[in-house]
């Protein structure tokens, strides 16, 4: 296991390569937070999906549906995000912080989303769904792809004991439930041990460059 004593933070605080690239999603998602426009929700789901190779069109039965890419964003995801309970739920997040208390509320947005992408894909957009919400609430939400799975066995093998309930709650999905208490406890772990307070963002920093360095 990786001493997390031993990081050096602060180089993960910032990455001069994709911060410029990230904060245009994050303020086009902070300005446009809201699902109620064709044209934005089309925008946000695009660039979000390709840009973090986790594109909403890949589906189970593509191939029998005949409907191409672009009318199948058109017709299936705009209108399924426009009448969805999404911006209800994030509504119900906006301004909180990241606490215990907290994670059951945000780990049943995840899954609910999750669940109404699979309904025009019939796949798990596990990975999109932790990468859409982050960037719409990027203190709450930890991004969830198999680079970050992998890095995070570095520095922890289970949930915390004090977790464990979580992973027993209705309507959450399991695997990013997992995975977020994980996250969840190795930031507390390095705000502990290095007396600084580090964002999902930061941690994701961290986790990629963790399994960047496995090459």
């Amino acid at each position: 296991m990786t001493d997390i004593s031993k990081l050096k933070i602060a180089t993960y605080k910032t990455n001069r390569h994709w911060d410029f690239g990230n904060k245009i999603l994050y303020d086009l998602c902070r300005i446009n937070f809201r699902h109620d426009q064709d044209d934005i929700i089309l925008t946000k789901v695009l660039f979000i999906g390709r840009i973090y190779a986790a594109a909403i069109e890949r589906r189970k039965n593509k191939s029998k549906s005949n409907i191409i890419n672009d009318n199948f964003y058109i017709s299936k995801v705009a209108p399924t995000f426009r009448n969805s309970n999404l911006d209800k739920h994030l509504a119900g997040l906006k301004g909180k912080k990241l606490t215990v208390d907290i994670i059951p509320q945000v780990l049943q947005v995840h899954n609910d989303l999750m669940k109404t992408l699979f309904k025009i894909t019939e796949l798990e957009k596990r990975s999109f769904c932790s990468k859409y919400l982050h960037f719409h609430l990027p203190d709450l939400f930890f991004i969830y792809d198999s680079r970050a799975l992998t890095a995070l066995r570095d520095f922890t093998s289970r949930v915390p004991k004090d977790l464990h309930d979580i992973l027993q709650l209705k309507n959450v999905d399991s695997e990013y439930a997992k995975f977020f208490c994980k996250s969840f406890d190795i930031k507390n772990k390095i705000e502990f041990e290095h007396k600084t307070k580090i964002t999902p963002r930061q941690l994701d920093n961290l986790l990629i460059e963790t399994a960047n360095g496995k090459k």
